[in-house]
């Protein structure tokens, strides 16, 4: 996948925005560096190979451009940046230790090469030097806003591994509402604390919310699809593997699968050969255009939250990143 600052470069290169943003980036990275100093023993190598080595940078790249949209810039965004990337990353780290991953950005876990329980603490540690910075941000609400999120993620990932290949609890409903839960919340939430922290009214900054939200589920959806691609930067059909149905196999079983199918997806430990022909089914069933449809529905919903908002390089930034979802440049 595309990092987001690749997509902003392609359109906005010579922008003052694109300038700064690269000069804030390359910065927050120096402090997530310094920060992870601290831990010990493994953490210390493995910790700044997760933060350090790739990802889109997409939490702390939304704040950072809806802060200067803010105008006032109230408080110093850096921080909020780091908090974001190491929520994001700790999550990560949790994320493929439920789902047994041994790959990550094309390169091994920590749980692959430490074990769980090493994984386990690393994100710990993770969150951990995310809450140090809370008190920067006392009495803006962004603090209640991030710890709503957190508590959403935790949420959202304990009902998940509930409903793991069990037919009858798993529903597009259900599955909505995980993804708002999991995914669309932290960058509904950059959103919303890059506004506050750069002076920007509650009104303003709840249709950034709005926008981030819509943002997210679109970002989702589109990385559910690339589960079926060997771009993802890890194994593929790791849901069909873990028993968890995304909005694909979620539109084939609406439509009526064949029982032999329904059958397979609730089988524990499938085979290789196994989660390839489920994959190919879905691939043939039509049920991707579907998604592909509803990413471009939810990336035109988006754009339509900033409408309310003066034209400029910002709000150009942030109408190219939801257009490269629909433009399969992401």
């Amino acid at each position: 996948m595309v990092e987001a600052n690749r997509i902003i470069e392609k359109r906005i290169k010579s922008s003052a925005l694109y300038r700064d943003l690269q000069s804030i980036l390359g910065l927050m990275c120096q402090t997530l560096a310094t920060m992870t100093e601290t831990a010990e023993n493994d953490m210390r190598e493995d910790l700044p190979l997760m933060l350090l080595s790739g990802g889109k940078r997409l939490r702390p790249i939304l704040a950072y451009v809806c802060y200067r949209m803010g105008g006032s810039k109230k408080k110093e965004i850096r921080p909020l940046m780091c908090m974001l990337e190491l929520m994001h990353s700790a999550s990560l780290i949790h994320d493929d230790v439920v789902d047994a991953a041994d790959k990550r950005r094309g390169k091994p876990t920590i749980n692959n090469i430490r074990g769980d329980l090493a994984a386990v603490q690393s994100g710990d540690f993770l969150l951990a030097k995310a809450m140090e910075l809370l008190h920067i941000y006392k009495g803006m609400g962004i603090n209640e806003k991030l710890a709503d999120v957190s508590y959403n993620m935790t949420i959202g990932e304990l009902k998940q591994q509930s409903i793991r290949y069990k037919f009858d609890k798993q529903s597009i409903g259900v599955y909505f509402d995980l993804i708002h839960k999991k995914t669309a919340m932290l960058l509904a939430a950059s959103c919303w604390c890059g506004a506050v922290a750069g002076g920007m009214s509650r009104e303003d900054a709840l249709s950034l919310y709005s926008y981030g939200e819509k943002l997210g589920i679109a970002f989702q959806l589109r990385d559910d699809m690339i589960d079926y691609s060997d771009d993802s930067g890890k194994a593929p059909g790791q849901d069909l593997r873990n028993g968890m149905f995304t909005l694909p196999v979620l539109t084939l079983l609406e439509r009526g699968a064949p029982g032999p199918v329904v059958d397979l997806l609730m089988k524990q430990g499938k085979t290789d050969d196994e989660v390839q022909r489920l994959m190919d089914h879905v691939k043939e069933s039509g049920t991707l255009k579907r998604v592909e449809a509803m990413v471009v529905e939810k990336s035109e919903e988006a754009i339509d939250e900033l409408k309310r908002f003066s034209p400029g390089p910002e709000k150009k930034a942030l109408s190219d990143l939801v257009l490269s979802l629909a433009e399969h440049q992401f």
